[in-house]
């Protein structure tokens, strides 16, 4: 039924897209001053780190280098200390943290240790600050991993919740999203509902019988522009004591359904102009979906990636870097190899953010292209900060109160007629073998902070600031995942991600530097912390660390490896009773 339906999907919503509406995302005022961070190292070179907090301020950062190497603080980020490896295996990885402060762990296998087919995503759980880990058995218990999916994984987010009646966190509710690889390009969930010990098979948020009937609208637009690839942006549950009390959200970005003709493949090629997001309320039995914002035609969001966050009361948003208003793909493309493109502000990057107060329901005014949508989007950086803003990332707490980190250089990335990057458009003339592209991109590291997200994007006022002295990465930057070529350069792989201590307001931010310090890094935020009304505890505190700091630091970079072949053993499907689909060439992000 599903292969049936799909081309009259596409061709909905490439009909809907030939009358998109302009971009429209307002430039906001800028301020600088008043807020600092100060960087640390954290450990050994890794590239896309990402970072949580407990409720008790203890922070944790890790890297999908070398396996899932987790680095715990509990002194606000002023140190770190190297805990237990879950897996030496390891892609895609990401971390969690539930009321009781167990923390969670998500893996993308490469490599599979447990006898099972590659490319599958599995969940660790870890109650002791990292010392011991717990693996969450998948569908077919001992068989397959934590996914047990047919297609293969990608890019993989996890979020946990203690729910009522749940009391404790060995029934804690625990969601793994990602994409598959080797399928139709679907958005799927595993569910726990036994603290991470147990999962249930995948769930497909866009297929029968999930689709909540009274969205069909809604998801008919999104399967038309996930037909051919999507990237996958984070999920989040909604804690008790708020609105929409245990509602899990996930969301991704898409490209533009009019693009399809060009083909689906795993280069990456096409621009991922629309930003997508589904809730469900029944834990993942039915799903209701919505456009959170559609960038327009030539416009490409995937910076590599886009960033995903709820707040305190479970509101989500979106940060994410897109070219500007004004930018003409075609344009912009021609002067990229003409060699005139640095004196064409039109053709920058900014850094944005879009957030709902409904729950998801209303992104924005509401009247972008999908109704609900967002119709303009808050603009972060000043106007007067022209160049490429990349690497979103964002947290809050307070509604409202909004914390973002980005890469940002002066130079304007050379771009082609899709709106995305030209591969070695920042690694300068000689390396990529364009006599026209620019030198060698300088990236620093950028700070954003608002307190207050008003109703008019245009009055709503940033502070941003600049991190890091010098820069703490020189040359490309590739959005094209296992396409990049050899002047390309992806030692920072595809994310950078921020936290916010509920202890102390203070916002920090994990990044990887490879040009002057080569080690995997923490801005911890100094100055223009959010206010705390009162001290943040748990009835379950943070162990004290066991293991003794981390050795010397060799400071070596590391590079992505190539990707397995597509020759998967799929007979996981037959036991879970998912069908197969012919399988597809498609773009992908890449698989490490």
């Amino acid at each position: 039924m599903r292969a049936r339906t799909r081309g009259g999907l596409v061709l909905l919503a490439a009909a809907g897209i030939a009358a998109a509406a302009t971009f429209n995302a307002r430039g906001a005022a800028g301020a600088t001053g008043g807020l600092t961070y100060a960087p640390t190292t954290v450990g050994d070179y890794g590239g896309e780190p990402s970072i949580v907090s407990d409720s008790n301020g203890v922070l944790y950062e890790d890297t999908p280098s070398g396996g899932t190497v987790l680095y715990r603080s509990t002194d606000h980020g002023l140190s770190w200390q190297k805990r237990t490896t879950a897996d030496t295996n390891s892609g895609d990885d990401c971390l969690g943290v539930d009321q009781s402060n167990a923390v969670y762990q998500c893996n993308l296998q490469i490599v599979t240790s447990q006898g099972v087919a590659p490319l599958q995503a599995d969940e660790w759980k870890t109650t002791d600050g990292g010392a011991t880990w717990m693996h969450g058995d998948g569908a077919i218990s001992g068989t397959c991993s934590t996914s047990c999916s047919p297609f293969g994984v990608d890019r993989d987010w996890t979020d946990a919740a203690i729910l009522p009646p749940a009391t404790s966190t060995d029934q804690a509710e625990v969601v793994l999203m990602y994409h598959d690889f080797y399928g139709l390009s679907q958005i799927w969930v595993n569910i726990s509902q036994d603290g991470g010990k147990t999962f249930g098979a995948p769930i497909g948020v866009l297929t029968s019988p999930a689709v909540t009937p009274g969205a069909v609208a809604g998801s008919l637009v999104a399967e038309g522009f996930t037909f051919c690839s999507t990237v996958p942006a984070g999920t989040g549950i909604v804690r008790p004591g708020h609105p929409h009390a245990g509602r899990i959200y996930v969301a991704w970005i898409a490209a533009d359904a009019a693009q399809d003709a060009l083909g689906c493949n795993l280069t990456q090629a096409q621009a991922f102009d629309t930003l997508f997001m589904s809730y469900s309320d029944d834990k993942g039995a039915t799903w209701t979906t919505q456009m959170a914002y559609d960038a327009g035609l030539g416009h490409d969001a995937s910076t590599p990636f886009v960033a995903f966050t709820i707040d305190d009361q479970g509101n989500p948003y979106f940060a994410f870097a897109v070219q500007g208003p004004g930018d003409n793909a075609a344009v912009c493309s021609a002067e990229s190899l003409a060699g005139t493109l640095q004196s064409d502000t039109s053709c920058a990057y900014n850094m944005y953010v879009i957030w709902s107060q409904d729950g998801g329901q209303t992104w924005g005014d509401g009247t972008g292209l999908v109704p609900g949508s967002a119709g303009t989007a808050y603009q972060v950086n000043p106007p007067s900060e022209v160049g490429t803003h990349f690497y979103p990332a964002i947290s809050v707490r307070d509604p409202g109160k909004v914390d973002v980190a980005y890469l940002f250089t002066p130079t304007l990335v050379p771009t082609d007629a899709a709106g995305k990057t030209l591969p070695g458009g920042c690694a300068g003339p000689d390396t990529a073998g364009v006599p026209t592209f620019p030198p060698p991109c300088n990236w620093y590291l950028y700070a954003g902070q608002t307190s207050l997200l008003t109703a008019d994007p245009a009055n709503t006022t940033w502070t941003t600031t600049r991190v890091t002295g010098v820069p703490m990465h020189i040359g490309d930057i590739c959005n094209l995942g296992i396409a990049c070529g050899p002047t390309s350069n992806r030692n920072l792989l595809d994310f950078i991600q921020t936290a916010i201590d509920p202890t102390t307001g203070c916002a920090h931010i994990a990044y990887p530097d490879d040009n002057t310090v080569n080690k995997l890094r923490v801005a911890n935020q100094t100055t223009g912390c959010f206010a705390v009304a009162a001290a943040t505890t748990t009835a379950t505190p943070t162990p004290t660390p066991t293991s003794a700091p981390a050795a010397a630091l060799n400071g070596s970079p590391n590079t992505a490896s190539a990707p397995p072949g597509l020759g998967t053993a799929l007979g996981v499907a037959g036991m879970l009773g998912i069908g197969l689909p012919m399988l597809r060439r498609r773009r992908r992000r890449r698989a490490r």
